[in-house]
């Protein structure tokens, strides 16, 4: 039968444990949402790229059109002012009419040109933005499944975190508070491991030898002892018995 103090370091191993697959799986579900907020992150980036290239298309496609209805209002125009140079007779009104022809025509040059420009753009353009429009639907339908997942996994996550909790708060309530206190600093301190084994005068946490007459002691005492090296809790048991304190 356990004394009473090798009972508590049992309990404590066994708390340890428990803390250690709780410790576990809050940086899983720490991992998981850093990766749907990497993922949310991708689709925003993305979604901006998209919405640039698709502005910019839409505003030159906006211009094209622009031009053209105004190279067709100004064809229009040519035709009329040409009709009525066959009826003027008025030598003064006649250099006028065709002065306004020429400047007409050279501002159509300009614009005929500008549409050139802006047509060239838009073969460049166009197909940049579909070729984004398509890598965001995919994304867009990538990255939806797998933020699913990853947060009905954090939910399945969160609600074993809640129970083990609840079964912590049991465990924990077995044991002497200052014990209990001592285990978690440790715990915190020594990265989840804060009980462990000694095996053949070695402390199993740093796996230092102890010293021979502490190691003695250790044997016969009904005291928690510390290592002094790494400051763990030590669990010794005769050699026959089985391992009682997982080792990690």
């Amino acid at each position: 039968m356990d004394s009473p103090i090798e009972g508590s370091i049992s309990q404590l191993a066994a708390l340890q444990e428990l803390d250690r697959h709780r410790r576990e799986k809050t940086e899983l579900v720490h991992a998981l949402e850093a990766e749907v907020a990497e993922l949310e992150e991708a689709l925003l980036r993305q979604r901006d790229a998209t919405r640039v290239l698709q502005n910019e298309r839409e505003v030159a496609e906006g211009r094209r059109r622009e031009l053209e209805a105004h190279l067709e209002a100004e064809e229009v125009k040519m035709k009329d002012r040409r009709m009525r140079l066959n009826r003027v007779r008025n030598e003064k009104e006649l250099q006028a009419l065709r002065r306004e022809i020429e400047v007409s025509k050279e501002a159509n040059q300009l614009v005929e040109e500008e549409l050139l420009t802006l047509l060239e753009t838009l073969e460049t353009l166009a197909p940049k933005a579909a070729e984004a429009e398509h890598a965001l639907a995919e994304l867009e339908a990538a990255s939806t499944a797998k933020v699913n997942e990853r947060r009905a996994r954090v939910q399945e996550l969160l609600a074993e975190g809640a129970r083990e909790r609840e079964r912590r708060e049991q465990m924990a309530e077995t044991l002497d508070s200052a014990l209990r206190q001592k285990y978690e600093q440790i715990f915190e301190r020594r990265g989840g491991t804060a009980v462990v084994e000694v095996r053949n005068g070695t402390c199993q946490g740093c796996h230092m030898n102890l010293p021979p007459q502490f190691f003695n002691e250790l044997q016969r005492s009904r005291e928690v002892r510390l290592c002094p090296n790494c400051h763990r809790i030590l669990y010794w048991r005769p050699a026959h018995l089985e391992p009682a304190v997982p080792e990690r």
